[in-house]
C-alpha cells in the first residue's frame, strides 16, 4: 500500500524506517511546509527531492496514495486528518489524536463518514509487557483483579524552551495518554470517573504541571491510582511505569519491565516468580503499522481506531477538567458533550 509521510520532524525519521521494513508499503511521497527542514530531511534520509511536498494537496496533484502517515504536531492533527478524509485516504496518526476533546471527536466523525481506517500510534500498547499481562488477567492467575496502582517518575522533557516545558499539564497530555491506554488494554475495562490532583515542585523545569496524582474509577468497581513526576531527579522509572495489579489471589507487577507474580497470604500459598514475557512477532511501531494495513485489507476496525482511542484520550481530559475544577469529572461529560 502506497503512503504518505506528512510532518518531517524527529518522529517522522523513526517512522521512515518502519515503513521501510514494512514489504506491504511504501512511502511515495513526504509533506513538509519548511523549506530548509525539506532539504534537511532528504539530505540525511537520502530521500528524493521530487517526492517532497510543501502541502498535501500539491503531493495528490503529482502522486497516487492508499493512506497518510500524521506526524504533525497535536494541534494540526484535525486540519490533516479532514483533508486526509476528504482526499479518500486511510488515515494513521501520532498520539495524541488532538488537544483538544472536540477535535479529537470532530476527527473521529470524520472518518466514519469518509468510511476511512483511521488508527492512533498507541505504540506502548504493543510492547512484551503488556501484551502479557493482559494475557495473564484473561487467563485468572490473580482471580479477578479490583486494584491497580500505576507510578511513573523520570527526568522528562528537559530541554529548555520546547513545548513540552512551555505547555499546561505536559505529562498528563503527552505520557499519560501513554499510560491510560495501556490501563485500557491490560485491564480490558472502560473508565467511568477521575479525580485527579496535579503540581511541580519547586525544582520542577516545567511551565506547566508536571506531577499528579490521578484516581481512576473503571467498570466493575474496579481503581486505578497514576501519580507521576515529571522532574524526578531520584530513581527513574521504565517508560512503562511500576505496576501493582492486586487479586485476591496475589499480585502482578511490573519491576523494571519485568512481570512478577507474588501472593504473601495466606502464608501456606506464598509464592513468588518471574514471568517470562511472550515472544511478540512484532513490537512497538512495527506491530502498529502492520495492524493497520491488515485492518485496511480486512475491511475492519484496527486496535487504537480513533473511535476507541476516545476512551483513552478522554481520561486525560477528565484528569485536567478534574484538578482544574477540583472535583470528579464523570468520562460520559466528555464522551455526550
Amino acid at each position: 500500500m502506497k503512503g504518505i509521510i506528512i510532518g518531517l520532524g524527529g518522529r517522522a525519521k523513526s517512522w521512515v524506517h518502519v515503513c521501510n521494513k514494512n514489504p506491504d508499503v511504501e512511502i511515495v511521497g513526504y509533506v513538509e511546509p519548511v523549506p530548509e527542514q525539506r532539504t534537511r530531511v532528504s539530505e540525511e534520509l537520502s530521500l528524493p527531492m521530487d517526492r517532497l511536498f510543501p502541502s498535501l494537496s500539491e503531493a495528490l496533484q503529482t502522486i497516487e496514495a492508499d493512506f497518510a502517515l500524521d506526524v504533525t504536531p497535536p494541534k494540526a492533527h484535525a486540519p490533516v486528518a479532514m483533508e486526509v478524509f476528504e482526499a479518500g485516504l486511510h488515515l494513521i496518526g501520532e498520539k495524541p489524536m488532538s488537544d483538544n476533546f472536540d477535535a479529537a471527536k470532530q476527527i473521529v466523525e470524520a472518518s466514519i463518514s469518509a468510511g476511512k481506517t483511521h488508527m492512533v500510534t498507541q505504540n506502548y500498547r504493543f510492547g512484551p509487557v503488556p501484551r502479557t499481562t493482559h494475557r495473564l488477567l484473561k487467563e485468572g492467575v490473580i482471580g479477578d483483579p479490583a486494584q491497580v496502582t500505576v507510578g511513573f517518575y523520570r527526568a522528562w522533557a528537559t530541554r529548555p524552551g520546547t513545548h513540552y516545558t512551555t505547555m499546561p499539564y505536559p505529562l498528563i497530555t503527552d505520557m499519560g495518554i501513554h499510560h491510560f491506554d495501556l490501563l485500557r488494554y491490560v485491564l480490558d475495562r472502560e473508565p467511568v470517573s477521575v479525580y485527579a490532583r496535579t503540581w511541580n515542585p519547586p525544582w520542577g523545569f516545567h511551565a506547566g504541571d508536571a506531577g499528579h496524582t490521578a484516581v481512576i474509577d473503571f467498570e466493575g468497581r474496579f481503581i486505578a491510582t497514576h501519580h507521576a513526576l515529571g522532574s524526578s531527579t531520584g530513581k527513574q522509572s521504565p517508560w512503562n511505569g511500576d505496576w501493582r495489579i492486586e487479586g485476591p489471589k496475589g499480585s502482578l507487577t511490573w519491576e523494571e519491565d519485568q512481570i512478577y507474580l507474588t501472593q504473601a497470604y495466606p502464608p501456606d500459598e506464598r509464592k513468588r516468580e518471574e514471568i517470562p514475557t511472550d515472544q511478540l512477532p512484532l513490537a512497538g511501531q512495527d506491530a502498529i503499522l502492520a495492524e493497520f494495513i491488515s485492518a485496511i485489507r480486512e475491511g475492519r476496525e484496527p486496535e487504537c481506531s480513533g473511535k476507541d482511542n476516545l476512551k483513552s484520550l478522554a481520561i486525560v481530559f477528565a484528569a485536567i477538567q478534574s484538578a482544574e475544577e477540583n472535583r470528579t469529572v464523570e468520562i460520559a461529560e466528555l464522551m455526550e458533550s
